[in-house]
């Protein structure tokens, strides 16, 4: 059988996805795009009548297109089982981040995390396996995230001079310029959501290390990342 599999290599994730199914057969002529792409008329129009595309996301007038030509769309960030273990390499990157940017050790840091969502809850969760000294900030029910930290507080009314690191995992501009300047000078600020909750370039000219970070897992764990698409792909081409 025809191999009929290419992997579009938009970074070194992608890479280690195209060894990872090197050798498996599929059926039908099949393209690959990672979680953070998507799939719009362009990329459609490179696969054949009767294929199958995996893609991060895609809209419903692109999924309608495909449909008409009988083309497969599996969307990976749909499916809970890779969402979760994207959630947790995605939390283990930040860890690394951390590590790398703070002037303090993570034991002595304060830390705020933004958003309890599944991402937000990944990192909460390991953050206090790490006996680390928590905040957490969100506007759903407070019990189940005051189990894992010390305090939690709104996400509205920021004011972020007691923490020493701030991670923020809800994708809104929810922080406002004034709320930014309470930030100490020696904050680490990761923005791991698809839109900064700060103004950035503000954030940069007041001097602070602040910065998003994208689809982190194929940063900072590429292998692990492809290893999780490629048993979602498996699973979706059986």
């Amino acid at each position: 059988m025809k191999n009929n599999l290419t992997v579009h290599r938009t970074d070194e994730r992608m890479y280690f996805l195209q060894k990872l199914l090197a050798g498996i057969a599929f059926d039908r002529d099949t393209h690959v795009y990672a979680p953070n792409v998507a799939l719009d008329q362009a990329k459609l129009s490179e696969v054949a009548d009767g294929g199958r595309v995996i893609c991060g996301k895609c809209t419903d007038v692109v999924r309608n297109s495909a449909h008409e030509r009988q083309i497969s769309v599996c969307e990976i960030m749909r499916d809970e089982r890779f969402l979760a273990v994207n959630s947790r390499l995605t939390a283990e990157g930040a860890l690394m981040l951390i590590l790398e940017h703070s002037l303090i050790s993570i034991s002595d840091a304060h830390v705020l995390v933004m958003g309890f969502g599944r991402m937000g809850a990944a990192l909460t969760v390991l953050l206090h396996r790490l006996g680390v000294r928590l905040t957490l900030a969100t506007d759903g029910a407070s019990r189940p995230a005051g189990a894992f930290a010390d305090r939690v507080i709104p996400l509205s009314g920021f004011d972020f001079a007691p923490y020493d690191i701030v991670i923020n995992t809800v994708p809104a501009p929810i922080v406002t310029d004034s709320e930014l300047l309470t930030m100490r000078e020696t904050v680490v600020y990761l923005d791991l959501a698809s839109t900064p909750a700060i103004n950035l370039d503000y954030a940069k000219y007041l001097g602070l290390d602040a910065d998003i970070y994208p689809a982190l897992p194929a940063k900072v764990c590429p292998l692990a990342a492809a290893a999780a698409m490629k048993d979602y792909i498996t699973e979706v081409t059986k």
